[in-house]
């Protein structure tokens, strides 16, 4: 065996002419093919890391929902003793309109107790400057309706109050108090943050959904506190996580990254034919030395692991550089943000590149796989020539 390696080491290394070029060719294929699946793998995986970011710097971890009239307090003080809960909101949701001037928007009011410290730390993150009491409104919303904290709009309840005549909304001047931006649409373009008081006492409880808003310390745990809540709470309220809330989303993203993969990985198929071409060249090119080794009694495996050898080599440096491409060129398109993306749309200014190791092994293990195949029919051929023959046509 050491004897065939040191052959096949010396076929490797001893290229000319043609046969150098088609092995740098062949190299080339490989290493592009690599880099290319790697670099579009962390794009898509950078994108669903930076995406989950962003959904669970603004969304609760868990939802726990009130199916009835059952009271919230209870929830809050049971979700507050598990260990690992950062913040715990409860609220009550209202469907409204606002209004400026004659430009209206549908908004969604959260009711949520301002005193609570929970709420202060979360929604601190998100408002700049809060100028004295009144409502919060999302970015979106303040855009639309060109709304500065200080302003004063009209709230405007649909089901209103009925009369001899039907219903006639209920109106209601607030005060803005500050702007929020979270940088999620569904918030920024929707929501309402207004003190639970005022809020119960304009609607009257008709039409609200109430709920808890929980925040946890390790944001991937929460399927794993979605059922120890469960648990606790009994009857009367559904529990579900951001990881549930999001699923069809993050399915979608992880299939199309898996088809991606597959089409990719041609690439890699493709290039490996300069490896079989290669090969092909180099059996012409050492018939004479096949034709001395089996008279002096090499056989035909140690035959075929040489030009195994030579093939599986080139693949194997082929992966490599491309890996460490794939490296080195993540890292610069990240810390420069050279992928650039309309923030309003993808919640991101730009797309980072994480290349996960999973992709990296699958690629690699692909990558010696499709070398394997193509270096095993001009290998398998080399093995099988007939020494006779090679004499007699020489």
């Amino acid at each position: 065996m050491k004897t065939s390696l040191k052959i096949a080491l010396r076929y490797l290394f001893s290229s000319r002419g043609s046969t150098l070029l088609i092995t740098f060719i062949a190299f080339l294929g490989v290493f592009m093919s690599v880099s290319a699946i790697l670099l579009t793998m962390g794009v898509f995986a950078g994108f669903q890391e930076a995406l989950k970011e962003k959904i669970l710097s603004g969304s609760p971890h868990v939802v726990v929902s009130s199916i009835t009239d059952t009271d919230t307090s209870e929830a809050v003080r049971e979700v507050k003793r598990l260990k690992g809960v950062k913040f715990v909101i409860d609220f009550k949701l209202y469907n409204a309109i606002l209004s400026k001037e004659g430009v209206v928007s549908s908004v969604s009011v959260k009711a949520v107790d301002f005193k609570n410290p929970d709420f202060k730390l979360f929604i601190g993150r998100f408002v700049d400057e809060v100028e004295g009491k009144g409502v919060l409104v999302g970015e979106g919303i303040a855009d639309l309706l060109d709304i500065q904290p200080g302003d004063s709009v009209v709230l405007v309840s649909p089901l209103g109050t009925r009369t001899a005549v039907g219903f006639i909304p209920k109106t209601k001047q607030v005060r803005v108090a500050g702007v929020f931006s979270t940088g999620m649409y569904d918030k920024d373009y929707v929501l309402v943050y207004m003190n639970l008081g005022e809020a119960e006492s304009f609607f009257k409880d008709i039409g609200s959904f109430s709920g808890v808003e929980v925040y946890l310390e390790n944001p991937y745990e929460a399927q794993e506190f979605k059922d120890r809540i469960e648990e606790s709470l009994g009857g009367g309220f559904i529990v579900r996580s951001w990881i549930e809330l999001n699923r069809p989303l993050f399915n979608a993203l992880e299939l199309e990254k898996l088809g991606l993969f597959f089409v990719l990985l041609l690439m890699v198929f493709v290039a490996s034919f300069n490896i079989t071409s290669l090969l092909f060249m180099k059996v012409k090119e050492k018939i004479k030395d096949i034709a001395v080794m089996k008279t002096y009694g090499v056989s035909a495996s140690q035959i075929t692991f040489i030009f195994l050898f030579v093939g599986m080599t080139i693949g194997f440096f082929g992966a490599t550089v491309g890996v460490i491409f794939s490296y080195a060129a993540g890292y610069v398109i990240t810390e420069y943000k050279l992928i650039s993306v309309p923030e309003d749309i993808y919640l991101m200014s730009y797309v980072p590149v994480y290349i996960r190791t999973s992709d990296v092994l699958f690629t690699i293990l692909g990558t010696f796989f499709l070398s394997f195949v193509s270096s095993l029919t001009p290998s398998l051929k080399a093995a099988r020539e007939n020494v006779i023959n090679i004499l007699r046509n020489e």
